[in-house]
């Protein structure tokens, strides 16, 4: 009782020494005046913030800013802004809006800024995406300093280990340095262009611009968190509800901020949905739109259930999440993962046979062209989106097999490559959890052969697919080659800058003699005027260059007639120990 009292006066001192000299609330809370000054939509009350946020915290607490000063301009000196980046040139736009945010119902862009037409309020469709106020306006990356003033005023101890965590540091895309790095190889997201240039510019045919590296990394950076991108959760204000509104926040982070909260295709969306295709939400996030999301979505089992961090795991720092979350399967499923370790199928991944209809980016290849109104010699033409209906499975480093998409990737105008054809790690198995990806890439070399652009940096992607777990596939979609032979049709549409869209397939096949790409086709293309097909398509010169040796076949059915009889039984295999349990 004593110290729930001690609690209560540190409250009452906090909220009066915060509110003693306070310009915000004279102004924000005084709806008169506020219309007055073209910002009546602005008005709102410090019991209404405390209601949202759950926080005894004045406005400048958060904001910065000057609470002691009573002019307009010199309050709002060194106020933290809501940034609005703008298509082009990824600026942040920081001058004050005529309208708040406002809310739509498509989780993929709940959230978005407003402008006026005509008199009339209407999306505004010069905004590539919204960052909070703990981002940079030069570069839109983490603004530790804000931060530091802001949340870790209060939060110290969870700021000081979310600014060492892998999310803050920015740990795992940061290492892939250029095109050539031996260490990480070459990577569907870029190389991490800031402090790369020189190093770039050595092994690239083109003529380098520093504008562009800059362009490039900006748009890395609008990916990667703060403090707000995790526990900050605007939404509509109700008039049931007074914890819902524009400054509602979350202790524990909800699962829609993993996906960059109704924000566009940010953090996890990108690589989940977009790049390995096999993404948590699926529907309104998926390439093509529509997919179906993981089971576990739909079950109300969230991000942090699985993987574990700080709440389940008090020897993890704030911000540390566990990537890789094998062992949690148990906790809702023992039986399954107990009689799954004894069967015959004891070295596949649950995901190896509970993910299908994979989505995504089917082709990428990095060419010159422009990315928010700037030249670039590394523009990323990503929409090739489609579908492979069952991931192709490869033994990981452990001899465990594991589902990736295998796809044709290209990084136009280099000199030289210092990698071996063949299969590649992206991190050492030795490495731990929080360290290290279970991800793949193949080598396929440097060509030449394209009317522009040479040379062409040719690779497979080949990302372990996580998410998109439901209903298993076929016993037959793995075994009905009697010589383990995997073939995937895949079939895409192009909508991507430099041509006209057009629709177009290949096949992936993966057998005792290595992984290929093949059969790649398409509706006549139509190039944009000045932009060479090999800019966007160099696989049509290129045709079936993606091939890589090695044995990528499944184990054979030696007993075909067993088979036969129970691959169409899901409880007879599981009488034979062919399955797990239910």
């Amino acid at each position: 009782m004593q110290f729930q009292l001690i609690l209560l006066l540190m409250s009452v001192v906090l909220s009066t020494s915060a509110y003693a000299a306070d310009s915000c609330r004279d102004c924000h809370e005084n709806s008169q005046k506020m219309a007055a000054l073209g910002y009546g939509q602005f008005v709102v009350t410090q019991q209404e913030v405390e209601a949202q946020s759950r926080m005894p915290a004045g406005c400048s607490s958060c904001h910065l800013g000057n609470a002691q000063e009573s002019e307009k301009d010199a309050a709002h000196k060194g106020m933290a802004r809501l940034l609005v980046v703008r298509k082009k040139g990824l600026t942040a736009d920081t001058s004050p809006r005529k309208f708040p945010l406002e809310f739509g119902t498509n989780q993929a862009n709940r959230v978005y800024a407003v402008t006026e037409i005509n008199g009339k309020k209407t999306r505004d469709s010069s905004v590539a995406t919204l960052s909070w106020h703990d981002k940079r306006t030069d570069t839109l990356t983490q603004d530790f300093e804000v931060m530091k003033k802001t949340c870790g005023a209060c939060h110290e101890k969870e700021f000081n280990e979310f600014s060492k965590s892998t999310m803050g540091i920015n740990g795992k895309q940061s290492q892939y340095r250029g095109w050539t790095n031996k260490q990480r190889g070459p990577h569907n997201c870029g190389p991490w262009f800031e402090g790369a240039f020189d190093l770039m510019q050595t092994n690239t045919a083109l003529p380098m611009d520093r504008k562009s590296q800059v362009i490039n990394q900006k748009a890395c950076n609008t990916c990667h968190v703060g403090c707000l991108d995790c526990h900050f959760n605007p939404m509509a204000k109700s008039s049931t509800d007074s914890s819902m509104g524009s400054h509602t926040f979350a202790k524990t982070p909800p699962v829609l901020s993993c996906y960059g909260n109704g924000r566009a295709s940010i953090c996890h969306a990108g690589p989940e949905d977009r790049r390995r295709g096999a993404g948590y939400f699926g529907g309104s996030f998926s390439y093509p739109e529509g997919n179906e999301p993981d089971v576990h979505l739909t079950a109300n089992v969230g991000c942090l259930d699985c993987h574990d961090n700080s709440k389940s795991d008090k020897s993890l720092g704030h911000g540390m999440v566990k990537r890789q979350a094998d062992g949690s399967c148990k906790r809702c499923h023992p039986e399954a993962v107990k009689s799954h370790a004894g069967s015959l199928h004891k070295k596949l991944s649950c995901e190896a046979c509970h993910i299908q209809r994979v989505a995504g980016y089917q082709g990428t290849y990095w060419g010159p062209g422009k990315l928010a109104g700037t030249e670039t010699p590394y523009f990323k033409y990503k929409a090739y989106y489609g579908i492979m209906p069952e991931p192709i499975l490869i033994k990981d480093q452990k001899g465990r097999w594991i589902p990736v998409k295998p796809f044709p990737m290209a990084a136009l105008n280099q000199i030289s490559s210092p990698y071996k054809p063949g299969l590649h790690w992206r991190f050492p198995a030795k490495l731990p959890d929080l360290q290290r990806t279970d991800d793949a890439w193949a080598y396929v070399g440097l060509f030449g052969g394209l009317p522009e652009n040479n040379k062409a940096l040719l690779w497979i992607q080949m990302d372990k697919l996580s998410h998109k777990l439901g209903k298993s596939r076929s016993c037959d979609s793995c075994h009905g080659d009697p010589q383990g032979v995997q073939h995937q049709p895949v079939t895409w549409d192009y909508s991507d800058p430099g041509a006209a869209p057009f629709s177009g397939s290949h096949t992936v096949v993966g057998d005792k003699k290595g992984l290929s790409v093949r059969d790649m086709r398409s509706e006549k293309i139509e190039p944009d005027k000045g932009v060479a097909i090999s800019s966007f398509a160099p696989w049509v010169y290129l045709k079936d260059a993606w091939q890589v040796r090695g044995d990528f076949s499944l184990p054979t059915i030696r007993d075909r007639k067993t088979y036969d009889r129970i691959r169409n039984s899901a409880e007879a295999a599981r009488a034979a120990g062919v399955l797990h349990s239910k």
